[in-house]
């Protein structure tokens, strides 16, 4: 008995969802329909709840009711019955309803930019409930702040930190890379990731030359981001190098001082030298 009546209310639900009128008089009763609803969506326009899921996440419409019935998910831009009652109505499995009295949640699984719109659930009472869902799509990617290049002193520290944006989710995973080289698990001294609310954290304690590479933080649903580490090498000189540089010119001021007396000296001995002869003459 529960079958047979599951079936004509199917029957019931797809003639005023999908069929479509093959007769002017029925194409007129559907456009009075549709005006009807029309009017009906605008009245409860101020009642539509909104939904942001990302692409390749999963997006959860809310639906509540507290009276008996049987539950319906409709898309709105097509007419399609998506489930009724806890059956999944279309071919795309991507569709199915979280159901625990009193609230029939429509789930949909690795969500598409085309899942975008306005969605219907509704109870078959007399009169008919409804409850409206618009549902919006966002596509989320990596930053890593500092990028295209950056440029770090060979010796210091470097801290890249990878940033989700537009995500409605956290990541299962985010992997870094080296050169195309995974380097989470890596055993590499003074080299390590952190995870982050929002994201990932790659910190070198001290960075070599052969750190200087192109580096990808790649979350597992999002677009990945990229950076390229130029290493500057530092020319440093022995401390007893510098000291002897030091004394080297104490030494040159010294001579150069003393070559300055010496010539001052002898300009005055020769100007004596000179008057004496010419007071002699």
């Amino acid at each position: 008995m529960m079958d047979e009546f599951r079936i004509i209310l199917l029957l019931l639900v797809s003639s005023r969802y999908l069929l479509h009128p093959i007769d002017g008089a029925i194409g007129s009763e559907k456009s009075a329909n549709e005006d009807e609803r029309n009017n009906i969506l605008s009245s409860v326009a101020v009642s539509v709840k909104d939904v942001l899921a990302q692409t390749g996440g999963n997006a959860m419409l809310p639906c509540r009711f507290t009276g008996p019935g049987i539950v319906t998910w409709i898309r709105r831009k097509d007419r399609q019955l998506l489930t009724l009652g806890t059956g999944t109505h279309v071919i795309d499995t991507r569709f199915m309803v979280v159901s625990n009295t009193p609230d029939w949640t429509l789930l949909i699984k690795n969500v598409k930019r085309e899942d975008a719109g306005l969605y219907e659930c509704q109870i078959q009472t007399e009169p008919v409930q409804q409850r409206f869902i618009r549902l919006s799509i966002t596509e989320a990617y990596s930053m890593i702040p500092g990028g295209p290049d950056l440029h770090v002193k060979q010796g210091s520290s470097l801290r890249l930190e990878c940033q989700l944006i537009a995500s409605t989710e956290a990541p299962s995973f985010i992997f870094w890379y080296r050169e195309g080289r995974m380097i989470n698990y890596d055993d590499e001294p003074g080299v390590k990731v952190e995870a982050t609310k929002n994201g990932s954290i790659l910190v070198v304690d001290k960075v070599k030359l052969s750190h200087g590479a192109n580096y990808t933080c790649s979350p597992s649903n999002a677009k990945p981001a990229y950076i390229m580490i130029h290493v500057i090498e530092e020319e440093e000189k022995p401390a007893a190098m510098h000291g002897g540089d030091r004394r080297n010119a104490t030494s040159r001021a010294s001579i150069n001082v003393m070559l300055i007396f010496l010539t001052f000296l002898g300009i005055r001995i020769s100007n004596q030298l000179r008057l004496r002869h010419t007071c002699l003459t």
